[in-house]
C-alpha cells in the first residue's frame, strides 16, 4: 500500500494523463452518442399535385394565371388563353408538360413576317370575305385564331345581339382583342348592314 502512496513525479505526472485521457475520451462517446441519437431522418413521399397553376402571356387573347390539371401539357395552356393570329408558336415545345409556378410567354411573329403575310392575303383575288352574320362556326374556324370555342362565341353573340353591324363589333365578343379585329378585317364582312 505504502508503494501505492509513493509515486515519483514522473509517475503522477503519467496517471494524471491518463486519468484525464479517459476522462475525455468518455466525453467524446457520450457527445457523439447525443449526436447521433438526435439526428432523425425521415423520407415521407411527395404527394403529386392533382392541379398546377400556370401564367400565359405575350400573342395571346386572354393572358392570365390558368389552374390545369397536373402532367397538362403547354399546348392545353395555351388553348386556354386563345392564341392571337401573331402568335408564334414555331419555337414552343408544344408537348412539353407543365410544372406548377411555370410563367410561358408566347412571342409574336416578326412584323416584316406578318406583313408579308398580309400583303399576300390581300394580293389573292381569289380569296372571299367571310360575313360574320351568315357564317357557320366551322367556317368561323377558317379565320386566322379563330379556334372552335371562339367561333361558338361569334355565333353565340350574334344569336343574342343580333347581327354584327360593323366589324369593329367584333371586339365584343369576349376573347376577341383590338388587336385580331385588325388582323381580320381584310378577311370578314358584315354583309349588308346598315
Amino acid at each position: 500500500m505504502e508503494r501505492l502512496r509513493r509515486l515519483t513525479p514522473i509517475q503522477s505526472l503519467i496517471v494524471g494523463f491518463l486519468a484525464g485521457l479517459f476522462v475525455a475520451l468518455a466525453l467524446a462517446l457520450l457527445r457523439q452518442e447525443r449526436t447521433h441519437g438526435d439526428l432523425v431522418l425521415r423520407v415521407e413521399p411527395l404527394e403529386t399535385p392533382s392541379e398546377i397553376s400556370v401564367y400565359v402571356s405575350g400573342a395571346v387573347a386572354q393572358p392570365g394565371l390558368y389552374t390545369l390539371p397536373a402532367g397538362s401539357r403547354l399546348v392545353d395552356a395555351l388553348e386556354r388563353a386563345v392564341l392571337l393570329p401573331g402568335a408564334d408558336t414555331s419555337r414552343l415545345p408544344l408537348a412539353e408538360r407543365l410544372r406548377d409556378g411555370q410563367s410561358i410567354v408566347v412571342p409574336e411573329r416578326p412584323a416584316q413576317e406578318t406583313g408579308s403575310e398580309a400583303a399576300a392575303t390581300a394580293a389573292e383575288p381569289s380569296s372571299t370575305l367571310i360575313d360574320l352574320n351568315t357564317a357557320s362556326a366551322d367556317e368561323l374556324e377558317t379565320l386566322p385564331g379563330i379556334g372552335p370555342v371562339l367561333a361558338e362565341r361569334i355565333v353565340a353573340y350574334r344569336t343574342e345581339h343580333g347581327p354584327f353591324r360593323s366589324v369593329d363589333e367584333l371586339a365584343e365578343v369576349r376573347g376577341i382583342s383590338p388587336r385580331m379585329v385588325d388582323e381580320l378585317r381584310g378577311l370578314v364582312t358584315v354583309g349588308g348592314v346598315p
